[in-house]
C-alpha cells in the first residue's frame, strides 16, 4: 500500500472524526490481527505477502460481522481498563467519600443549635415544669383537694358490701 493510499478500514472503524476511542482501539486490534496474519504468512510461504494478498486480507476483514467483532473486542478492552482503573483508585475514592461525609456531618452539627443554646432551652423547660407542679400543689392544698384520696375513692361495688 503506497503512502497515498488510505486504509478504508480506518474510516470504517475509527469514523470520520477520528475521535472515537472505541473505534481507534478497534482499528489497533485490526492492525494487530493483520500483523499476526503477515507473520504467519511469512513463516508459511517464506516471503512477505504481496499487495494483492494484503488487500485480500483487508477485504476479508471489512465485513460488517468482522468489524463488529473488532468493535466489541475494543469495547471489552476499554471496559476492562475502566474497571481496573476504578479498582485501583477505589481506596482513594472511598477515603475522599468518607472525608466528605465527615465534613458534611461536622458542618451540619455546627449549623445546628450550639450546646449553650440547648442548655438554656433545657433549663427553661425544667423551670417551667417545676413552676407548673408547684402551682398544681399549691392549688390542691389551697382549695382542699386531696388527689391521693380522690384516687383512692371506693368503688361502687365496695360501697354496696
Amino acid at each position: 500500500m503506497s503512502p497515498q493510499e488510505l486504509n478504508p478500514l480506518f474510516d470504517l472503524l475509527a469514523g470520520d472524526d477520528n475521535e472515537d476511542i472505541e473505534g481507534l482501539v478497534a482499528y489497533a486490534l485490526y492492525k494487530r490481527h493483520k500483523r499476526s496474519w503477515a507473520t504467519n504468512f511469512r513463516e508459511k510461504h517464506n516471503r512477505a505477502p504481496s499487495s494483492d494478498e494484503e488487500r485480500g486480507f483487508a477485504e476479508s476483514n471489512a465485513t460488517e460481522d468482522q468489524l463488529e467483532r473488532y468493535r466489541m473486542d475494543a469495547q471489552d478492552i476499554l471496559i476492562g481498563f475502566a474497571n481496573s482503573f476504578v479498582e485501583d483508585e477505589k481506596p482513594v475514592i472511598e477515603k475522599n467519600a468518607i472525608s466528605a461525609e465527615l465534613l458534611e456531618a461536622s458542618q451540619s452539627i455546627k449549623a445546628s443549635a450550639s450546646f449553650v443554646s440547648l442548655l438554656k432551652v433545657g433549663v427553661a423547660s425544667t423551670l417551667i415544669t417545676s413552676a407548673l407542679l408547684a402551682l398544681l400543689a399549691f392549688g390542691t392544698q389551697y382549695f382542699g383537694i386531696d388527689l391521693v384520696d380522690a384516687l383512692n375513692l371506693p368503688n361502687a361495688s365496695e360501697t354496696e358490701k
